[in-house]
């Protein structure tokens, strides 16, 4: 499969969401072992910005970026925010 444009761009923004998180883990800001855990922040961010790109473009949000480019960013961004945390525990 092909991703399109606006797939890779979400994909690097997963990989950017998830370094992002990480960073405010490390600063304190978010707590690693609260009940609503960093991972969480980058699946709600990957959703608000393709929202936000559905309608800025004047497409519907669901159907600008296909499936695996959803997974395939959430699981870069999960992996980012474990690399750089020093893994899952």
């Amino acid at each position: 499969m092909r991703f399109t444009r606006a797939e890779l761009v979400f994909i690097a923004l997963g990989a950017g969401l998830g370094a992002i998180v990480s960073a405010a883990v490390t600063a304190g800001w978010i707590a690693p072992s609260a009940s609503f855990p960093p991972f969480v922040l980058v699946l709600l961010g990957l959703g608000l910005s393709e929202i936000l790109a559905g309608f800025a473009l004047g497409r519907s949000p669901g159907s600008l970026i296909a499936m695996p480019a959803r997974i395939l960013a959430f699981a870069l961004g999960v992996g980012v925010l474990a690399l750089l945390q020093g893994g899952l525990a």
